[in-house]
């Protein structure tokens, strides 16, 4: 296309999970959360006013930072920048702290709009490789960049990088640290004390998972103040809409149903992964809300996943390296994972 940006034709766009049509699929392939919201933060939607969409909304929801800021015991909003979702926040990282050219380093396999982001923007992405167990090779730490993504828990894998590697990370890479926790509240813990330990460490929070509201599109990020006053420079004037304030503010003061919800998940999950196991399964042990499921015998991972969609139950299947013999499947409820393992049965004996 002649008009486009010359770096474009070596830029393939991001591809969300595939959102299906008929309510009858049991739906395994977005990582969403199978429980409702807070009834805290259905209420609070209910009640916006004519006036909170006729107005243009606080352009840098300070309500809502301020008390996410409380919660991470932090002193103010000054150390958290608001996103319309998680990766909102993680284009305006690129765009903020990185210029075209510039290194940003990541691992391999893992979200691959990190990738996207950066050649968007003209930068080099340099994505190391995992070792056998998913974690950081001793290669990683001598990397250098302008810029390091690394999700804890990773996506796909589940697995959480020890928080001793990340404290050397931040202490020992020569730029700015994000630590994308998209799936940090169905882990053991986190790493939302860095920043205030590290100043090149960024730490991101989406409410997609944990807190059930993937169509709110939230996201939360935490670092040292003189990093957020850039953040503020580059985002767009009011990227956070009136609904989404109100909503989210209302979560935040309902953490403890997340917790519960969470809890609820991180149960199956332990229940579905035995299940999975019994039926020949290599499991990745998961931190997250999915987890990645090995199968290398006939039939083939992809023709699993084909078999599944018949059975109108999606998981999601990538056809890239050391991805290709495995399904990722999103935890649901105990009846949606009672289904698919009835028709994992099926497909595999």
């Amino acid at each position: 296309m002649k008009h486009a940006r010359a770096l474009l034709k070596d830029v393939e766009g991001y591809v969300p999970g595939e959102q299906p049509k008929d309510p009858n699929i049991i739906k395994l392939n977005t990582n969403e959360n199978p429980y409702p919201p807070s009834p805290m933060a259905l209420e609070a939607l209910k009640a916006i006013g004519a006036d909170a969409l006729r107005k243009y909304p606080d352009p840098l929801a300070t309500a809502l930072r301020a008390k996410w800021a409380e919660i991470q015991h932090y002193s103010g909003a000054e150390w958290v920048v608001a996103g319309n979702g998680m990766d909102e926040l993680l284009a305006m990282a690129v765009r903020t702290f990185a210029d075209p050219g510039d290194t940003i380093l990541t691992t391999y396999p893992t979200y691959t709009l990190y990738e996207t982001l950066a050649k968007l923007h003209g930068a080099r992405v340099e994505a190391i490789e995992l070792d056998d167990a998913y974690q950081l090779p001793e290669s990683f730490f001598r990397c250098k960049g302008r810029m390091c993504f690394l999700p804890r828990p990773n996506a796909p894998t589940g697995v959480c990088v020890p928080r001793e590697d990340v404290e050397r990370l931040c202490a020992e890479f020569n730029g700015l640290v994000v630590i994308d926790e998209a799936y940090v509240d169905f882990a053991d813990d986190n790493c939302m004390d860095f920043p205030a330990r590290h100043e090149n460490a960024i730490v991101m929070r989406t409410f997609s998972k944990s807190y059930s509201l993937a169509g709110l599109r939230l996201g939360l990020a935490v670092a040292n103040p003189a990093i957020i006053e850039e953040f503020l420079k580059t985002k767009d004037s009011y990227n956070l809409n009136a609904v989404t304030q109100a909503v989210g503010l209302a979560a935040l003061n309902d953490c403890e149903h997340m917790k519960r919800n969470a809890s609820r998940v991180a149960a199956t999950r332990k229940r579905a992964t035995g299940a999975l196991q019994e039926l020949g399964f290599e499991v990745t042990p998961s931190q997250s809300n999915f987890v990645l499921a090995r199968w290398d015998k006939k039939p083939g991972a992809r023709t699993i996943f084909e078999k599944l969609r018949n059975h109108k139950i999606f998981v999601r299947y990538f056809d890239a390296p050391r991805l290709r013999d495995a399904l990722r499947i999103t935890i649901g409820t105990d009846g949606e994972m009672d289904a698919l393992i009835a028709a994992l049965r099926h497909i595999v004996k």
